[in-house]
Formats: C-alpha cells, sequence, structure tokens
C-alpha cells in the first residue's frame, strides 16, 4: 500500500510540476513560411482568394482526404465566405474570410474540432523585382489550457510541412499560368442571335465564315435588325486530327421574330462560362484552349455543349494581329 502511495504521489508531483511549467510557456504561437515565385499578383490574388479554388494547391483536399467534404458558403471571392470540411483524416473545421486587400492580402478566421482551436491566418503577396512573393502566416491563442501551450510548442512543426507544401504547389499552378491569356469566369446574358450552321475544314474556314457572316448581315440588312454584339461560332463538332468541324456562326441582334433560308433565329439562354480573353493571329488560339481546358480540370469545372469563339476585333480593319482580339467560350453547366 505504501509503494502505490509513493508511486501515486509521484504521479501527482510530476502532473502539478507539468502544469505550472505549462504557465510559463508561450500563450500564442505563430507560424510562417513564404516562398517566391514568377508570375501576376492578380493571378496569385485570384488563386488565394477563392477558396473555391484553393483546391488547386491547398494541401487539405479531397486528395489528403478521400472521405472529406468540403462546402462553400456565400459569394466567393468576398468577405465573409466561408469553407467547411469534415473528414476522417482531416477532421472537421471552417475558414471564413475576413479581409481582403486585391493583389495583397487574404485573411482568415481558421476553427478546429468545432470551434474547440481557432486561429487566424494570412497570404500576404508582395513584388519583388519581377517575381512576387507569398508568404502564409498562422497564429492562435492557446489560452490558460496546459494541453494546449504543450501542443503549441509543436505547432510550428506541425504545420510548416504543410504550408511549404501548399506554397510549392502554387508556385508551380502560378508559374504554368504566367503565359496564359486573361481568364475569367462570367455570367453569359440572354442573347436573340442569327444563326447559320454549316462544316468546314483547314482549307476552307475563311470561306466559309465569310459567306456564312455575309448572309446574315445581308439578313439583318434587309429586315433592318440592330446588331448587339461582334460576330461569334459555337463549334458543334470537332475532328482533332483532320480539323474538320460542324458550326454556328452567329450575330446577337436586338429583336427578329423568324429567319429565311439558311438564316434561322434562336434565343440563348443565359449561363455561366469560363472565358479566355486572347489576343494574336487566330492561327495561334491553340494555347489558349490548351489553357482553358486546364483551368476547367483543375477547379472541377464542368463544361457543356461546344466551345465559342466570339471575334471582338475585326481582322480586315486592325492590321496589327497582336491587337486582334479572339474571346475564347467553354460554357459551364
Amino acid at each position: 500500500m505504501k509503494t502505490l502511495k509513493k508511486i501515486f504521489l509521484a504521479i501527482l508531483i510530476i502532473i502539478i510540476l507539468l502544469v505550472i511549467v505549462a504557465f510559463f510557456l508561450p500563450m500564442t504561437y505563430h507560424v510562417e513560411r513564404s516562398t517566391v515565385m514568377k508570375g501576376d499578383k492578380a493571378v496569385i490574388y485570384d488563386l488565394t482568394s477563392n477558396l473555391g479554388k484553393w483546391d488547386i494547391w491547398a494541401p487539405w483536399t479531397k486528395k489528403a482526404d478521400s472521405t472529406a467534404v468540403f462546402e462553400l458558403v456565400g459569394s466567393d471571392g468576398q468577405v465573409g465566405t466561408l469553407r467547411k470540411w469534415d473528414g476522417k483524416v482531416i477532421g472537421n473545421g471552417q475558414m471564413t474570410i475576413i479581409q481582403l486587400i486585391p493583389g495583397e492580402l487574404v485573411a482568415y478566421d481558421l476553427s478546429f474540432q468545432k470551434g474547440k482551436y481557432n486561429s487566424k491566418g494570412q497570404l500576404i503577396i508582395e513584388s519583388m523585382g519581377d517575381s512576387t512573393k507569398v508568404s502564409w502566416t498562422d497564429e492562435g491563442n492557446l489560452g490558460y489550457n496546459p494541453i494546449s501551450r504543450y501542443m503549441g510548442l509543436f505547432m510550428a512543426k506541425m504545420m510548416a510541412p504543410e504550408f511549404d507544401k501548399g506554397l510549392a504547389k502554387l508556385k508551380k499552378v502560378v508559374e504554368e499560368r504566367k503565359d496564359w491569356p486573361k481568364i475569367m469566369e462570367k455570367q453569359m446574358p440572354e442573347q436573340t442571335v442569327l444563326l447559320i450552321r454549316d462544316s468546314a475544314g483547314p482549307k476552307t474556314y475563311a470561306q466559309v465564315l465569310g459567306k456564312g457572316y455575309g448572309e446574315i448581315m445581308q439578313f439583318a440588312k434587309a429586315n433592318k435588325l440592330q446588331f448587339k454584339g461582334p460576330p461569334f461560332a459555337i463549334y458543334l463538332k470537332y475532328d482533332t486530327v483532320t480539323m474538320f468541324s460542324v458550326m454556328d456562326m452567329g450575330i446577337p441582334v436586338e429583336k427578329a421574330e423568324k429567319g429565311k433560308g439558311r438564316v434561322r433565329v434562336e434565343t440563348i439562354p443565359a449561363g455561366n462560362a469560363v472565358v479566355a480573353y486572347y489576343f494574336g493571329p487566330y492561327e495561334k488560339t491553340a494555347p489558349a484552349y490548351r489553357a482553358l481546358d486546364q483551368y476547367c480540370k483543375e477547379g472541377g469545372k464542368v463544361t457543356i455543349g461546344g466551345p465559342w469563339e466570339i471575334y471582338v476585333t475585326d481582322p480586315m480593319t486592325e492590321k496589327d494581329p497582336m491587337k486582334v482580339e479572339t474571346d475564347i467560350v467553354f460554357p459551364l453547366k
């Protein structure tokens, strides 16, 4: 019995000493990691301020925990937007955007285990010569809980590798996008359009498009219709080997009732889309298509229908091919 009492007393003394020591440990912790990358600050800000895009680069995703369920609440890219998750590996928690400075700062509140653990984080974007430095910080108050105080000693060791992993992936993504055209997600408005369907191959595109738009313009003139936007083409089918395609050539109009001959009138409903704003010779649009395809895959975007090309600039009037704008549109589900 005396031996048990001694053991119990020893354990009690150790516990008391650990509790006393805990109160001398830091009440707060701070973790900070950074990396330098070649890339546009606007691209970095877009990837970090939109919580829906954290799946592209952050370490805590479905790849890290296949059981995790994620939910985005609010309008992404705005203060107040929050991202929730629950998984067997990464646990449950939520991140809430609390401050945004375009091109400079993304600040958020972080909560784990239903509010048991809380911290504040920032992603700071700074110009550094011809490069950009991104710093990722997290800090929290450990309170008076002795166990939390001891956990604080290991926070940097636990979080820093994950921050390094996320920043490395962010750098890879940003630098891959360095040569991409400007890409934006937008709401396409409802449009009344005049359409002609035709097909063409690599040697006949110019002839087929010229004839089609000519017929549409003649129809509009004969019926006193007002154009409401630049001409476009919707590529319904495309053979990557023969480069043969079936497309609808069209021009938006203020209003129209019915077509005639090859010209038909349709109303295209409003819908979400991702758009690449390409400037350059038409025959070099392939990289813009690949960029859009990668953008959609990385962001889990599901496309519907064929891609659009909107011919914003008339190459007959703009002699500098690098100023000719073609907007490439992928409609989204």
